[in-house]
């Protein structure tokens, strides 16, 4: 059994950006905030890159092995459950005015990692995922959880500095029903381009270039909304796609 396939080694490559992306967060290679949180962008963007590029390979290379389903779900809880924990809990905590306002908070932040397990686990044992997604996916996830990171970042605060915290606790349990909901995700793997076939997903992503155009980063929760309600919408067409 090959453990070093070409898939299974851009699969590592996810895990190797996560991993750093956790250094980054905890401070191991110092620099100010701002460094940091572009630092944390980059590692991200590599890990989805390297998500999305190891199962295209591997279908066309038809090198199709349970050890790499294994793997790319531990690359993924890293990458994609740790890593938006880790944002999330650093997020609460900076978001009180007051030390003394639920100074436990914080560690709500941390069961996004809990149900990314969850999420992660469900996915592997279920058949019917091959072509859509039951519940929010955990990059789609990290992505909606660093957007947060970054707004608080340029603005100062998401809302106010009065409410922030009340929001982020309510974000984080929201994500986390999301993530083992049975609510129908379309996914990004595509049978054949024809329009007929794929209209909304085309539409999903013509609208959210163009928010990312004009808003950049900013738009990422409603790009992730637009992403959901989307998916309601075409519930039936995504289920027998």
């Amino acid at each position: 059994m090959k453990l070093f396939t070409i898939p299974n080694l851009l699969t590592l490559g996810n895990l190797f950006c996560g991993c750093l992306a956790i250094l980054f967060l905890t401070g191991q290679f110092g620099g100010d905030i701002g460094s940091v949180s572009v630092a944390v962008l980059i590692l991200l963007c590599t890990s989805l890159f390297f998500d999305l590029l190891d199962g295209m390979v591997a279908r066309a290379l038809k090198i199709n092995s349970e050890i790499g389903v294994q793997l790319d779900s531990l690359a993924d809880m890293v990458s994609f459950g740790v890593v938006p924990g880790i944002i999330m809990y650093q997020l609460i905590d900076d978001s009180s005015i007051n030390n003394h306002d639920m100074p436990y908070g914080k560690f709500i932040g941390l069961l996004i990692i809990l149900f990314s397990a969850l999420r992660l686990a469900k996915f592997n044992v279920d058949n019917e995922q091959s072509t859509y997604f039951k519940g929010l996916n955990t990059p789609a996830n990290t992505i909606l959880i660093f957007s947060l990171f970054w707004i608080k970042l340029q603005e100062g605060y998401l809302i106010n500095s009065y409410i922030d915290k009340l929001i982020l606790i309510g974000i984080t349990i929201l994500s986390c029903w999301l993530l083992i909901s049975n609510i129908p995700i379309f996914s990004f793997k595509f049978k054949g381009f024809a329009w007929k076939d794929n209209h909304y997903k085309y539409v999903f992503l013509i609208i959210s270039i163009i928010l990312l155009a004009l808003f950049q980063i900013t738009t990422l929760p409603f790009i992730i909304l637009l992403y959901i309600l989307i998916s309601i919408i075409f519930r039936k067409k995504i289920i027998h796609a």
